[in-house]
């Protein structure tokens, strides 16, 4: 029903090769994979749009910015993954952002949830589109973990989607223009949402 087929395909407990961020989002591509759909059938992509700002010695640092698939991997252990590798210093700061298509499952959930417990210094904020398997029970405790870890957790906007469009998508100055009832899935995501984190 809301699903990217089977649940957590692509998640084996073990953490990736590094991939590397691709670049921006045909303008079709977001549309579909992004659209906040009450039921969301096709969509068996997953993509993590992302802005890392940090501070060195007290000073902000030009952000770096991407997006990753769900290929072969969960983009979310991707990221990781990658920014672990690449990117992580213990004498920085972090504040990251994530505006993903799908809700992270549950283990992905679990390997956000190890991976901020062993990194005080990243701060992670997480916009949703929608909600993967909202009624499973495993998928809601991941969700409720990240909550309690501190994790910002929110659903996507018409403000968020024009963000993403503006900064992650070859829009070819077109402007974004939204889908028919963004606002009210927004609202109907957001209830989802905050009825799980309660």
């Amino acid at each position: 029903m809301a699903g990217l087929g089977q649940a957590c395909e692509g998640c084996c407990g073990q953490m990736p090769e590094i991939s590397y961020p691709m670049g921006r989002l045909d303008p079709k591509t977001f549309s579909f994979e992004f659209k906040n759909l009450p039921y969301a059938y096709g969509r068996k992509s997953s993509y993590l749009c992302f802005q890392v700002e940090r501070e060195q010695h007290s000073s902000p640092v030009p952000s770096d910015w991407g997006v990753f698939k769900n290929q072969p991997y969960h983009a979310e252990l991707c990221f990781l993954n990658w920014f672990r590798a690449e990117k992580l210093s213990p004498y920085e700061h972090y504040d990251v952002t994530w505006f993903l298509s799908w809700s992270p499952c549950s283990t992905c959930a679990e390997e956000i949830a190890i991976f901020l417990s062993n990194h005080k210094n990243v701060r992670l904020n997480i916009f949703v589109s929608r909600i993967y398997y909202f009624w499973k029970p495993a998928f809601r405790q991941g969700l409720q973990e990240l909550d309690h870890l501190g994790v910002q957790l929110d659903a996507m906007s018409f403000d968020e989607f024009k963000y993403c469009w503006e900064n992650f998508v070859d829009n070819q100055g077109m402007p974004f223009r939204c889908w028919k009832k963004v606002h009210q899935n927004y609202k109907s995501v957001l209830r989802k949402l905050n009825e799980i984190l309660r």
